[in-house]
């Protein structure tokens, strides 16, 4: 099972695992702490896990002023102690005075830094639970922010040793600045690991073209470091081709001699780990070029049906069935078809026109929209203000 893991379904497709568990703890408090930057938030990360929290998770400026550029949280924003950064740790214990008393223990240890603005704890479990909002939304508050170019994903799981946080992402943010992109970072600070989301121009040749030369520095960066070109997610097509970089090729070569073991056709998500598909191969831009459709409703900002089609970054938060609004019939029937997410996918299905090819007449689509209610739960609650009332009606 050890050798398997990593390997991302190359080998064989798991059908069921054995999981260990540990136990949760029956109380919970948050220290919030801010700083005047994110890269001094890293540099503090080591102080911190002698104090013995279950979480060390980190936000910065962009994220927060996304989310007011957005109209979103503006509650839990308002929560936060000054800064231009923030360290989120949480504390947990069997009863709620002593991971109170853990977490008012590290505030005042802190306050000697002469970075830190300012650190609040909070025991209520709604304001808790309000500011992981804040850190649980980042992925959506970087994604689709008015007035500013499309970000994604592409570099946004590398991690480094943490204590070579904060002069690792000094370098990193040198290098986005030298090939002009912007991303905001974020992240398990705790294991050193960062995401982002940047502005890579994935759309002409000349922007991919330089995403692939920004390609050819950011692993050296990251192993430099000591670090890893992922932290937690896969490498799929978007690193593998990186892996020589960080391993060597007389271990990738170990990697293929294993999977040909085990796949000795190739069929098993060929493509991925080993003789790889380049990170420009395959992307969706500029392939994705469907024919300019008139509609009743503007659409302007989402760049017509086409780009509202492309809104949806996979979040998931309309998969919930007990709090909100979003989304009231998936709460009911369980289907993905019947989720916001889903129903964004479906149309860029049929706009694209590859499997699902009836166009507006579509009845995959009909299918899937005929229980939307077009209460504009989405438009409000999704991180990226999917409208899919707005969709429907068009």
């Amino acid at each position: 099972a050890r050798a398997l893991v990593g390997s991302e379904g190359t080998c064989v497709t798991v059908l069921e695992a054995t999981v260990r568990l540990i136990a949760a703890p029956k109380a919970r408090v948050l220290l919030a702490l801010g700083f005047a930057d994110i890269f001094a938030a890293a540099d503090t990360v080591m102080d911190v896990p002698a104090a013995g929290p279950i979480g060390l998770e980190a936000i910065d400026e962009v994220i927060v002023g996304n989310l007011r550029r957005k109209a979103k949280l503006s509650r839990a924003l308002s929560l936060l102690p000054d800064g231009e950064g923030w360290l989120l740790v949480e504390f947990g214990a069997d009863t709620a005075a002593d991971a109170e008393a853990a977490a008012q223990r590290l505030r005042a240890g802190m306050r000697g830094h002469r970075s830190v603005r300012g650190g609040t704890v909070f025991t209520d479990a709604d304001e808790i639970e309000q500011v992981w909002l804040i850190r649980e939304s980042a992925l959506g508050a970087t994604s689709f922010v008015p007035g500013e170019t499309a970000t994604w994903e592409g570099w946004e799981d590398a991690a480094v040793p943490p204590e070579r946080l904060g002069s690792y992402l000094r370098e990193f943010r040198r290098l986005l600045n030298r090939y002009g992109y912007r991303g905001s970072l974020y992240g398990h600070f705790g294991q050193g690991c960062v995401h982002t989301r940047t502005n890579f121009d994935l759309e002409t040749a000349d922007g991919i073209a330089t995403f692939r030369r920004y390609l050819d520095e950011a692993p050296d960066l990251v192993v430099g470091y000591g670090g890893s070109l992922w932290g937690e997610h896969g490498d799929g097509q978007a690193r593998a081709d990186l892996l020589p970089r960080m391993f060597g090729r007389t271990i990738v070569g170990a990697f293929r001699e294993f999977k040909q073991i085990w796949d000795p056709d190739g069929l098993m998500n060929p493509g991925k780990l080993v003789d790889a598909y380049s990170p420009t191969d395959n992307l969706r831009r500029p392939g994705y070029q469907p024919p300019a459709v008139p509609t009743f409703f503007p659409l302007a900002a989402e760049g017509g049906i086409a780009g509202a089609a492309l809104r949806c970054v996979g979040v998931g938060k309309c998969r919930k069935s007990s709090t909100g609004t979003m989304c009231p019939s998936y709460m009911v029937t369980g289907e993905e078809q019947h989720s916001t997410r889903g129903r964004a996918h479906l149309l860029f299905e049929m706009l694209r026109g590859e499997t699902i090819t009836g166009g507006w007449q579509s009845e995959e689509v009909k299918q899937s929209l005929d229980l939307c209610l077009a209460c504009k739960g989405c438009k409000s609650e999704c991180p990226v203000s999917v409208d899919m009332a707005s969709y429907k009606a068009e």
